[in-house]
């Protein structure tokens, strides 16, 4: 007590009208706190699925270049097969064809069929992770790329690939019926005779 006055104030409408909204809003229960947490960390391997750094990436995706696909801003190289590059010319009965072109729309067409799958193997010389991909139909595009003899295989990363390169060998499938320059070699700078230009509109493109 002040001067005979209390000291504490009476309530305001304003106090009454928040304790009465305070008295309506009921305690979370247990329970359902308890399901909100574990709805959020069931979200979390959804999340890590689609990081590039795990095991399986799955989608839509795009050519980049025949052995290159994106998914939205996440890039995977083609694990065993090397295609004929984007630019790459080869010889085939004597003429100049657009072998990497042809690869590219050959591995355009296979991604229609969505999802991709890639399942992550290794990872290049640039840290960007290499995988074996199917298309919805469980198509392989690296198979399929060496098959047609738009790509070689690297028997290093996926032995099994080298029987399916044989065959397109022997089929003179793609390049196979003429002259290339391995894709490793033609992104070294190497070409064929009459494709010298093509080393200046590659690098124009990188």
């Amino acid at each position: 007590m002040t001067n005979g006055k209390s000291s504490s104030r009476s309530l305001t409408k304003s106090d009454t009208a928040t304790c009465i909204e305070a008295r309506m809003v009921p305690a979370l229960p247990l329970r359902l706190i308890r399901l909100a947490l574990a709805l959020m960390l069931g979200c979390i391997p959804a999340m890590a699925q689609a990081d590039p750094d795990f095991d399986t990436l799955s989608g839509p995706a795009r050519a980049i270049d025949a052995d290159t696909l994106e998914f939205g801003f996440k890039r995977i190289d083609l694990w065993g097969a090397d295609a004929m590059n984007r630019f790459q010319q080869c010889r085939i009965n004597g003429q100049s064809t657009a072998c990497g072109a042809e690869a590219w729309q050959l591995t355009t067409n296979l991604l229609v069929a969505t999802p991709v799958t890639c399942e992550v193997r290794g990872k290049n010389r640039y840290h960007r992770n290499m995988a074996v991909c199917h298309n919805a139909n469980g198509v392989d595009i690296g198979q399929s790329l060496i098959l047609r003899g738009l790509a070689v295989a690297r028997p290093d990363q996926m032995p099994e690939y080298e029987a399916y390169e044989d065959q397109a060998r022997q089929a003179r499938s793609g390049v196979w019926a003429g002259e290339f320059i391995d894709p490793l070699k033609w992104r070294r700078g190497e070409r064929l005779p009459e494709h010298e230009i093509e080393v200046r509109r590659w690098q124009r493109e990188e």
